[in-house]
């Protein structure tokens, strides 16, 4: 049922929005633990911020997940207005709306923003994340095992030592991932439009690639099986017009082929690393 959250949850959801009142400009961290209703299952964590800053998330050996709000230090709030003379500011801090139900966490905020400081999600270590951002620093994701999609706007994505399955996206940043174990049965993608794609896979991996980069080099220490791309293609238009298309993408397989996995940089070099 729709709403039905445990009463921890609704607690630490109504703490986290009355905590974004009324707070001094002093340095602070606001920490919310929010129960799952099944621990021994993997959970799910969703969240989607408009502006922020650098959003961290962790696997650790635990049951719940922790929402810690670092607060900006004093001095250090970019874009800041003077105060009118006599007056001193009194800085809200972010306001947050968090629910849980049937192990899916979702996190919204509409007033989130570099002024607030940092955001920390401390997590299962086997948990299924959907991370967003448009305007904010890096995310970053350690330690956690899932389905991990990851989609930064102005800003890099780096995840380090991680498992499962893989999306990951960055407009303007680049995208550094370590992988230590992958989904056998899963198509995975790494694309960034301004910015290097550095992904590094376990050395047995068997998949199929497709990689290319419009403005960059492509590298790797894999024994890479090339193969021939599609045909290129004519496709007509209006009256006698006609567009023509060609495949620029580079395919092949590695250990035998195996899911699809997409290595995607416009303007940055795509390195792909065999892991240890």
């Amino acid at each position: 049922m729709k709403g039905s959250i445990g009463i921890t949850a609704r607690a630490a959801a109504i703490a986290l929005l009355v905590a974004g009142f009324g707070t001094t400009a002093s340095a602070q961290d606001d920490t919310q633990v929010i129960p799952l209703s099944d621990p021994s299952r993997p959970g799910k964590v969703e969240l989607h911020i408009l502006n922020g800053g650098p959003i961290t998330v962790r696997g650790e050996n635990r049951r719940d997940v922790a929402v810690v709000m670092r607060g900006a230090a004093p001095g250090r709030v970019r874009n800041e207005r003077p105060a009118p003379p006599g007056m001193k500011r009194l800085t809200q801090s972010a306001g947050f709306e968090i629910t849980e139900e049937r192990n899916e966490i979702q996190i919204q905020t509409s007033t989130f923003n570099q002024n607030n400081g940092a955001l920390e999600l401390r997590v299962p270590l086997r948990t299924n994340l959907e991370l967003g951002a448009v305007n904010g620093g890096p995310i970053t994701v350690e330690n956690v095992e899932g389905e991990l999609e990851i989609s930064n706007v102005n800003g890099p994505v780096v995840m380090n030592n991680v498992a499962g399955s893989v999306v990951a996206n960055s407009q303007n940043g680049g995208v550094t991932v370590t992988l230590s174990r992958v989904m056998a049965d899963k198509a995975m993608a790494f694309t960034s439009m301004n910015g290097k794609v550095d992904v590094t896979l376990p050395p047995n991996l068997k998949a199929t690639l497709k990689m290319r980069s419009d403005n960059g080099d492509i590298f790797t220490d894999f024994d890479v099986q090339l193969q021939q791309a599609p045909a290129t293609r004519g496709t007509a238009r209006q009256g006698s017009g006609t567009r023509i298309e060609i495949n620029r993408s580079l395919y092949g397989t590695v250990n035998g082929g195996g899911p699809e996995i997409e290595l995607r940089s416009f303007n940055g070099t795509i390195y792909l690393r065999k892991g240890q």
